[in-house]
């Protein structure tokens, strides 16, 4: 969450005594442990980013909380946000789980991890375009050459392979985890397939209802431009000799409805104002990548690809 009003939202709450928090709902059977605790520096002592939200959650009535929780539940399921569970023989389609209580981060800690995953990203593309054209990563023994090579996504078939602005992963999806001393590390890098964004978007509406006092106080910064930033970074990876640049087709390629993701794929293309497609839909001629339609055959000039090429079920 962003910074702008907290300061004054929590200068003018007084924050109960510790030891009384604890035996009052929610927190009642609240145990602490050697994490990091987002909400509390010491048992029933919330952090200072915490105190307006600690403070409306012991207002609340539990039967409130609950249904609260149950009605956010609801709106998951009919708006269709669900995932699927390969392997589970009792049913794959489940609701996707959330949770009520965000995860507030202060805007001068954003602002770091921001500026790290901005960092990251660049030295990633570097890194690629780094082993597919000189590979002095790797000559300079950086890098073990059998940790690349043995690699079953490396792609020796895309070895000189120069790309539009030199971009390989336009979009990335890093997993983060909170260590014990407070700071950030990133657990992985999803640079394949990322997914997962839809559901935050959705999960943000919801909370958005629950909490709309909150969210005006505290000065969240906003994630509803998401769906338009990443179309026009999708347009811009549009070769430049293209003679659809400044206006090219894109679209959205999906595995089809069995997909675990298939709600996210169809949430970003309703979004982006963009088809989705599977496989079959499209074809190859002359270079170009073409798209069936009921009137026949459009250009597709960069297809947004969210089949995982890994699966075998994988329409690519």
């Amino acid at each position: 969450m962003g910074r702008t009003r907290t300061q004054a939202v929590t200068s003018r709450i007084g924050v109960p005594e510790a030891p009384l928090t604890l035996f009052r709902p929610p927190f009642r059977n609240y145990q602490f442990d050697s994490t990091y605790d987002e909400m509390f520096a010491a048992p029933g002592v919330p952090r200072e980013h915490y105190r307006a939200l600690f403070q409306r959650l012991l207002e609340l009535p539990p039967e409130e909380l609950r249904k609260s929780q149950q009605a956010a539940d609801l709106s998951f399921l009919h708006q269709g946000i669900t995932f699927t569970v390969y392997g589970n023989e009792e049913g794959t389609e489940r609701v996707f789980p959330n949770d009520l209580l965000p995860r507030i981060i202060p805007y001068q800690e954003w602002r770091k991890i921001e500026s790290g995953l901005t960092q990251r990203i660049a030295a990633l593309n570097l890194f690629l375009e780094d082993i597919y054209h000189q590979g002095r990563i790797l000559a300079d023994g950086v890098v073990p050459h059998e940790l690349v090579y043995s690699c079953r996504h490396f792609r020796r078939e895309m070895r000189g392979l120069s790309l539009p602005s030199g971009i390989y992963v336009s979009i990335c999806g890093t997993d983060l985890v909170r260590l014990p001393d407070g700071n950030f590390a990133v657990l992985e890098d999803n640079l394949r397939v990322p997914s997962g964004v839809s559901y935050m978007l959705a999960n943000r509406k919801v909370l958005k209802k629950v909490f709309p006092t909150l969210f005006r106080d505290y000065g969240v910064s906003p994630v509803d431009h998401y769906s338009r930033a990443l179309l026009t970074t999708l347009r811009a990876l549009a070769p430049a000799n293209s003679s659809a640049r400044h206006e090219p087709k894109v679209v959205l390629l999906t595995p089809g409805v069995f997909n675990s993701a298939y709600f996210e794929h169809t949430f970003l293309a309703q979004q982006m104002g963009i088809e989705l497609v599977e496989g079959r839909d499209l074809l190859v001629h002359d270079n170009i990548v073409f798209m069936r339609t009921t009137a026949g055959l459009s250009g597709a000039r960069r297809a947004h690809g969210a089949a995982d090429r890994s699966r075998p079920s994988a329409s690519v």
